[in-house]
């Protein structure tokens, strides 16, 4: 009895081609399909970070901020000065921390030495944007009420100094299939 020798290779695959069929999967709403073929592609190509920093951008579409931050390391392994993938990473966890917050707000858990430090990160996150609101109330919601329904009037705060225009960051090409993760923040 005569058996064929064994090819213990995996098949090879196409890096663009999955990726391309990937992108296809996400149009036609099939995610798990999405990130089955970008899994596929990352083990086949382990050196690539373009599987890892697409599977990061669909992860965060699907506001699953925790896998999007993992997937988005993988690419900072595989290539330190990628920005979307900081960006990916810095919003992620900002959504999933002010998500926690509101939970603990609602459970009015926040306080002494949490509410703090809760404070301390926020004035720091609205210094490094630039930024006097991290996150906008949603449409129709008081800003200014509490939550046992008084009213907290602050004194308004001085205009800031004039400073040169900012440019706005270029856009992703639409090629990456992935949407900016600051735009929410501008």
């Amino acid at each position: 009895m005569t058996t064929a020798p064994k090819n213990d290779k995996p098949p090879v695959v196409d890096l663009q081609q999955t990726l391309d069929e990937a992108n296809a999967a996400q149009q036609r709403n099939d995610n798990n399909k999405a990130l089955s073929l970008l899994s596929e592609a990352a083990q086949a190509h382990p050196g690539s970070k373009q599987p890892w920093l697409r599977t990061a951008q669909l992860q965060f579409e699907a506001m699953n901020y925790g896998a999007a931050i993992v997937a988005a390391q993988e690419v900072l392994q595989r290539d330190t000065s990628d920005l979307t993938a900081r960006s990916i990473i810095a919003v992620s966890g900002l959504r999933a921390s002010a998500a926690a917050l509101a939970h603990l707000r609602q459970a009015n858990s926040v306080n002494g030495s949490t509410r703090t430090e809760a404070e301390v990160l926020a004035r720091t996150i609205r210094e490094a944007l630039g930024e006097p609101v991290l996150v906008p109330p949603p449409p129709g919601s008081r800003a200014g009420n509490s939550s046992q329904g008084g009213s907290t009037r602050r004194a308004p705060r001085a205009a800031p100094a004039a400073q040169p225009p900012v440019e706005a960051p270029p856009q992703q090409p639409a090629s990456t299939g992935g949407r900016n993760p600051f735009g929410a923040l501008q």
